[in-house]
């Protein structure tokens, strides 16, 4: 495969990853503002915070355009560059719990209470429902 090649599929593939960026934002977006309305209701996905993983293909993709352009300077700092890829790895997978986590946290104490009897598994992580009170919880 060409380096053109290479670049356009590339190119394709950052495409869907901000489209998934955007729609991590989005639902942690209607988590805020359906707390902010008061919302009978709040459902969301306990690994939310993965959604934003996908960030480093453009990273990675922006530093095979570099090295394209300036093969001399990558040379030179291959390692400090393979070190700051893999840092940026795990602060990236961190950075998913963490948000996860905190979304959780703001949810609850927004005055929010878990129904556990309205959650759904799925194959990778459960959809969790939060709820203002038991009555509203009962009827789900």
């Amino acid at each position: 495969m060409s380096k053109k090649t290479a670049h356009i599929f590339m190119i394709l593939f950052d495409i869907l990853v901000m489209l998934i960026f955007w729609m991590g934002y989005d639902i942690v977006h209607g988590i805020v503002t359906g707390i902010a309305n008061s919302a009978d209701s709040i459902e969301f996905n306990n690994r939310v915070g993965f959604l934003f993983l996908g960030i480093a293909l453009p990273i990675t993709h922006l530093l095979a355009i570099y090295e394209y352009f300036w093969p001399k300077v990558i040379e030179k700092k291959t390692i400090l560059f393979n070190w700051s890829f893999f840092i940026l790895l795990i602060v990236l997978f961190a950075s998913g719990f963490f948000i996860s986590s905190r979304v959780r946290t703001y949810v609850e104490r927004a005055g929010y209470m878990r129904c556990p009897q309205a959650d759904h598994r799925l194959s990778f992580s459960t959809g969790l429902v939060y709820t203002k009170d038991a009555a509203i919880c009962s009827r789900l």
